[in-house]
Order: structure tokens, then C-alpha cells, then sequence
């Protein structure tokens, strides 16, 4: 029988295009982007393709390189295709770059003045005249460096280090007088400060250039019921209560402005207008619930405590504010005010925080006797792991890994699904699974997807691999060269990686790698039975016989009793 030739279909551009524009209209952008990717390759002169395949990118956010591709079409493909330049623009815009995106604007206008896109263009042109008038006509360059000034002083507001982002924000005040959210940010700073009085100046000229501008009111409403004038606090609030604004933002700021002023009746009602615009933002969820407890609505605000739990990654809120809401309802707790604040109240952190300081200082046998007895101790350590990723989280994996419980197994798991938890935590937490016996796969949340890991090094630690590791590995590989008759290549990388999985991320700091390649070699040897003395390995790689001695023994430390081996 004659062995048959197989010869492979190639599909061409226009065959990737169409199936691209099918997932387009399903909503599949992401493998839409997949299949275009594929037909540009192949066509990489053809404009229209390309210019979709800008589309796509811009679609999913990746503005930058979008622009890229449209540059190339009317710089290199087609001077003359219009529509580019109106993509242009709205690239532009996006990434703040006013007078660029006008210019691409008008180009368009003037290939195209009766287009597809003329009357969306000549609008956008129209309030880019204005910005650029409001922004005192600066260069894009220049605007974008006080662009940055101005986010890097929200982030100093957030970390409250008030003192710099008032210096941030009165540089950007200074160079844009009109720039109404900073002056609002200045004013609050000036407030945080103690600078009350300036805050309130500074609020004022904002109402002096927008009358009704929502932040500058609710900002004065909690200025002046501060300093006691309590007349001109109600002023404020009865401006911003005649207010309903369409922008959550917006709306969400007189929320928290009547929750904060005490005012717990009109915060009920801004909260449900709130709540109609998104029913599922937990954050939304909790502190509505917050204004109907102090109403005394106490059937309201169980339900919504209850609805939060479906909807809140954490958790732990809606749990014990619900449990608050059912003792003060049934009697047993005496009623008080609660904060309008998105977190445990402290003296509740404070202690979750002593149960688990109790926790470490058990014996296995009284930690499984704990989880048995306690159900709601697995939440506390979730909650601590959560709270406090780096001392109080690091001490419960230590105690986890030393007495090997697995109990605890399917909160590590929870863990590893957070996205504000650091890649090289997760891979610890993966290694910790790992170590207590869980079994694989590992699903963890990484670049925003769910991905199954196993204990491999080609999946697991590719990013994370140092150099100076393999440098270990291939230097041992080459020193025992011709060595040995029986094959090592596949054990020593074994016992290699397996040192640094259990070792990660407090892997010893390698210095000279000689030493450390010696000590894998001597591993190597006390595994597989092999004769060999550390003064012979010493001689070999030209080293001391006492580095050797200390570095072998910290692989041991991690490693050998999987092995079943100690130096």
C-alpha cells in the first residue's frame, strides 16, 4: 500500500476576514481579532482589512496600537481613505491629544464633507474648540504632562499624603484655571489639611464659573456643617437634594454626601436612585442597605444584606452586617447609627485579627478539632489572608504548609481566584496547594482569566524563571557531561525545580553559580545512590568543600524528605 501524500489546505484572507465579520456580529471581538489577525498576515496591503482590523483594536481598547494601523493605511496603503482619519480622531481623543484629534477631524471633513461620519465630526469638532479654549490652547505634550500631574495627585489623594497632591494639583490649577475636577480635588485637600477656610474659597470660585456643580455643593454642605454653619450647610443640601443627575458618579457623591451629614432619610432615597441605575454593584447594594438600618427599615435591609452576598466576591460584609441588622430587628442588640463605610468596622478586623493570632499558636490535632467545631473560622482566614497579604498571610501559610492541613484547602482556592491578589502570591498559594496535598488542577485567576496550573515549569513559573536558575541547572548539566552511564538529565531538573517551587518566592539569593551547581550535583548523587564525596565535587567545580556542604543542605531542608534522603 502506497503511503499518501498529505498535502495541507491553506485558507486564504478573505476566508479569515469573513469568518472575522460573523464573531464581529455575534460579539465575539476577542476571537473576531483572532481570525483578522490571521487575513492581515496574509494581506497585509489591503487597506480595508486593515482598517477594520483598526476598528477591532480600538473596539477592545488597545488605542495605541490601532493608531498604528491606521497610520500605516494613509501613510503607506491609501492617502485618500477618509474614514481613517475620522478613526484617527476618535483614537485621539481617547488618549487625550485634543489638537491632534481636530486636525484628524478636519481632514476628514475635507475628503469626505457629505460622509458617512460628517455630522458626528463636525460635533466633535465643536467641543474640541471649546476644550481647547478651556485648556488655554496648550500643546497636547503639555497637556498630557499636566494630565498626569493631575492623576498622580488623585493617587496621593487616595493614599491620603494630602501635602503633595495639593503641590500636584495647584501646578495644574495654575496652568488650567477652568479645570473644575481639580479645583473640587484642591478644595477637598485644602478641607483634609484643616485648611477649611481655603477649601471653602476655592469651592466658591467653582460655583462662581458652574452654579450647580454637583462635587463644589456637596463639598461646601460638609464644609460649613463642619465649622457649625449649619444655615449654609442646609443651603447646599437643599441644592444638591433638587438635583438628579443621569452620571452615577455624580449621583453616588450627594449619596455619600447626605450619608455623611447624618441625614439618613434623604441618603435613603439617593441611595434607591442609585440603586436603580446599577442593582448589582455590591458596593451600591451594602450601603443602601446601610441607610435603610438607620431608618429602622429592618426587613429592607436584611433583604439587601442577603442580596449582597450574591453579588459581593468577599463576602464577609453582607454576612455580618446582616447578622447586626437581625439582632438589633429581633431585640437582642441595642440599636446604634452604622457608619455609611464599605468595610469591617475596626474593632470587628481587630478581632478576626486575634483569632488568628490564637490559630497559629495550635497543634494540628486542636486546628482540625477548631474546623470542626467553628464554621465560621475559615471565613476569618480568608478574610485575614485578604486583609493583610504579606505579614498575617504569610504566617498562615507557613503554619498551613508545616502541619500539612487541608482543611483549609478550598479557601486557598477562593484565594487564588481574587484579582487584587500579586501573580507571584498566587503562584505561592499554588505551591502551598501543592505541598498540603490538594490535588491538581490549580484554576487561578491570571491576566484576567481562569487558567488550570499544574506543578510544571513550562507553565508555571515561565515568567517568574530567573536567569540565574537555569544558569544553575546548565552549568550542573555541563559539569557532569560523560560522568555518569545511567541518564541524569531529566532527575536533575527535577530536583532543581522542585528546590525552587518549594523554596518560592523566598528562593535563596544565588550567588556564585559553581556553588550551587556542585551542591545539585551532590543532590543528584544522594538521590540516585551515586558515590561521590563533596571534597571530589569541591576539586571539580573549584569551589570549597564547606559552600558546598551549606548549599546542599538548604536543598535538603526543602526537598529531602520527598526523597527520603538527608545529607
Amino acid at each position: 500500500m502506497k503511503n499518501k501524500k498529505v498535502v495541507s489546505f491553506e485558507r486564504g484572507a478573505d476566508f479569515y476576514f469573513g469568518l472575522s465579520f460573523k464573531h464581529i456580529q455575534n460579539g465575539r471581538l476577542k476571537t473576531a481579532l483572532r481570525y483578522i489577525e490571521k487575513a492581515v498576515k496574509i494581506k497585509p496591503d489591503d487597506s480595508y482589512m486593515q482598517y477594520n482590523y483598526a476598528g477591532i483594536l480600538a473596539e477592545l481598547g488597545h488605542i495605541e496600537q490601532s493608531t498604528s494601523v491606521l497610520l500605516n493605511i494613509v501613510n503607506n496603503l491609501d492617502p485618500s481613505y477618509d474614514e481613517c482619519y475620522f478613526g484617527l480622531g476618535c483614537n485621539y481623543l481617547q488618549m487625550q491629544k485634543i489638537k491632534k484629534a481636530l486636525e484628524c477631524f478636519e481632514k476628514y471633513l475635507k475628503l469626505a464633507p457629505y460622509g458617512d461620519y460628517a455630522e458626528e465630526a463636525e460635533h466633535l469638532m465643536e467641543m474640541l474648540y471649546l476644550i481647547i479654549e478651556a485648556n488655554n490652547n496648550l500643546d497636547d505634550d503639555e497637556l498630557e504632562r499636566i494630565y498626569k500631574i493631575e492623576e498622580e495627585a488623585i493617587k496621593y489623594m487616595e493614599r491620603r499624603e494630602y501635602e503633595k497632591a495639593m503641590k500636584n494639583l495647584e501646578e495644574v490649577v495654575s496652568k488650567l484655571p477652568n479645570a473644575i475636577p481639580a479645583k473640587n480635588n484642591l478644595s477637598l485637600t485644602h478641607y483634609y489639611l484643616g485648611n477649611i477656610s481655603t477649601a471653602i474659597t476655592i469651592a466658591k470660585e467653582v460655583l462662581d464659573y458652574e452654579k450647580e456643580n454637583i462635587h463644589a455643593n456637596c463639598n461646601l454642605a460638609i464644609f460649613y456643617s463642619k465649622i457649625g454653619i449649619s444655615n449654609m450647610a442646609e443651603r447646599h443640601i437643599r441644592i444638591i437634594k433638587k438635583l438628579y443627575p443621569e452620571n452615577e458618579d455624580y449621583a453616588y457623591k450627594i449619596a455619600d454626601t447626605l450619608g455623611c451629614l447624618n441625614r439618613h432619610k434623604e441618603a435613603y432615597d439617593a441611595y434607591k436612585r442609585l440603586i436603580r441605575m446599577d442593582d448589582k454593584n455590591p458596593q451600591y447594594i451594602h450601603l443602601m442597605a446601610i441607610a435603610a438600618f438607620n431608618c429602622k427599615k429592618y426587613n429592607e435591609a436584611l433583604n439587601l444584606w442577603e442580596k449582597l452576598k450574591k453579588y459581593d466576591e468577599e463576602g464577609y460584609l453582607g454576612e455580618y452586617y446582616y447578622n447586626i441588622a437581625d439582632e438589633t430587628k429581633e431585640g437582642i442588640r441595642e440599636f446604634r447609627y452604622l457608619p455609611y463605610i464599605c468595610q469591617l468596622p475596626k474593632e470587628e478586623v481587630g478581632r478576626r485579627i486575634d483569632i488568628v493570632y490564637e490559630f497559629l499558636t495550635l497543634d494540628r490535632d486542636e486546628i482540625r478539632e477548631l474546623l470542626n467545631n467553628d464554621k465560621s473560622i475559615k471565613n476569618v482566614i480568608y478574610f485575614v489572608i485578604s486583609f493583610d497579604k504579606y505579614v498575617l498571610r504569610r504566617m498562615l501559610f507557613e503554619k498551613i504548609k508545616q502541619e500539612k492541613i487541608i482543611e483549609l484547602e478550598d479557601v486557598i482556592r477562593k484565594y487564588i481566584l481574587r484579582p487584587d491578589v500579586d501573580k507571584n502570591i498566587k503562584i505561592e498559594s499554588v505551591f502551598l496547594l501543592n505541598k498540603i496535598g490538594a490535588k491538581e488542577p490549580y484554576h487561578v485567576l491570571i491576566d484576567g482569566d481562569v487558567k488550570a496550573i499544574t506543578i510544571e515549569s513550562d507553565t508555571l513559573l515561565r515568567d517568574e524563571w530567573k536567569k540565574e536558575w537555569e544558569d544553575v541547572k546548565d552549568t550542573t548539566l555541563k559539569m557532569m557531561k560523560n560522568c555518569y552511564k545511567t541518564p541524569y538529565k531529566k532527575i536533575v531538573e527535577d530536583i532543581w525545580y522542585d528546590f525552587i517551587r518549594s523554596s518560592y518566592p523566598y528562593v535563596p539569593k544565588i550567588g556564585k553559580i559553581e556553588i550551587w551547581a556542585a551542591a545539585l550535583e551532590f543532590a543528584y548523587c544522594k538521590f540516585t545512590c551515586k558515590e561521590v564525596t563533596q571534597q571530589q565535587l569541591a576539586d571539580k567545580y573549584n569551589v570549597s568543600k564547606s559552600s558546598i556542604s551549606e548549599k546542599s543542605r538548604i536543598i535538603f531542608s526543602y526537598i529531602g524528605n520527598k526523597f527520603g534522603e538527608r545529607e
